[in-house]
């Protein structure tokens, strides 16, 4: 879990949950033509706690929020995804996450030929 306190957790939409189960679980929800509510029901079908994903989604998203945006994007490498922030609320999940620009003055990584 992160360190963000309760108070700053986003509130994390249908959208991002669903998003978050299929591109980083690969879980097979019906598709496009199946609408969000639906498919986080089957999801809770197939034994997977939404309200848990949900929390920890919104948890991520507070990150955001405790440095005093409403918007941005957090990087978790570890889960190989993005969680993006709009408006205090996370609204859906990328993978792979998004790459981050190179600092300064590092040099780039040579590989033998």
């Amino acid at each position: 879990m992160s360190h963000v306190t309760p108070s700053h957790a986003a509130r994390a939409t249908d959208l991002a949950v669903r998003r978050y189960l299929e591109r980083v679980h690969r879980l097979d929800l019906g598709g496009p033509a199946v609408p969000d509510p639906e498919a986080l029901s089957r999801a809770h079908a197939q034994g997977w706690d939404c309200d848990a994903v949900r929390r920890r989604l919104a948890s991520l998203g507070g990150i955001i929020l405790q440095a005093g945006m409403c918007d941005g994007a957090v990087v978790v490498p570890l889960e190989r995804m993005t969680v993006r922030v709009t408006r205090g609320a996370v609204v859906t999940v990328v993978t792979p996450p998004v790459r981050t620009p190179r600092r300064a003055g590092r040099a780039p990584v040579r590989r033998a030929a």
